[in-house]
């Protein structure tokens, strides 16, 4: 049995899309800021204690857990939740070169893998207030990370993106997820 704990519905479709049949369970474990750590620390932490916090309910599953937040610096900008607010992150971007980590934790019983994946995305120097403003009506983009939807308008947002898996973006690094789901059960049938 596979969970994934979460009920982003944009993890639910890249495992429904890559094929592999998951249960959705709402992880008991409440983000909250931990002293000391660096935000992308951060955003690994809260995706081990998502996936931990299932784990305990269901021992021999594989759980896994997930968390993504767009690094600019040192500050970890979340999801907006607001029109003012995507707006202000994006314009705050403009021109900026910020990491979007997105950390993905495999467990099952006592084994924990972990895996962050770090895309560097280059946001446009020439956005216009009009434009991210058009953008953000257009795409809605309030319950996103960094305010931007990759499959969708948001590719425009961007000058150049380095990233190992484009799946990451948009919320599970699909090519490690399955590699590590692999590793913990060999017999995976992972054909087409």
């Amino acid at each position: 049995m596979i969970i994934l704990a979460s009920t982003s519905k944009y993890r639910k479709k890249l495992m429904a899309d890559a094929g592999f049949e998951a249960t959705c369970v709402s992880p008991a474990y409440e983000e909250r800021p931990v002293a000391g750590l660096h935000p992308l620390e951060l955003i690994a932490y809260h995706a081990k204690h998502k996936a931990l916090s299932v784990s305990v309910k269901y021992p021999e599953a594989i759980v896994i857990g997930s968390d993504q937040g767009l690094v600019d610096g040192d500050v970890l900008l979340g999801k907006p939740g607001s029109v003012e607010n995507a707006c202000a992150q994006l314009e705050g971007l403009r021109g900026h070169v910020a990491i979007l980590a997105t950390s993905l934790v495999v467990v099952r019983g006592a084994e924990v893998l972990e895996y962050q994946n770090r895309a560097k995305l280059h946001f446009r120097e020439d956005l216009s207030e009009a434009a991210i403003r058009a953008y953000v009506r257009a795409d809605m983009p309030l319950d996103c990370a960094g305010s931007f939807k990759i499959e969708s308008r948001g590719s425009r947002l961007f000058s150049a993106i380095e990233c190992d898996d484009p799946t990451a973006i948009q919320g599970l690094p699909m090519m490690k997820l399955t590699a590590m789901l692999v590793q913990l059960e060999p017999s995976l049938d992972i054909s087409f």
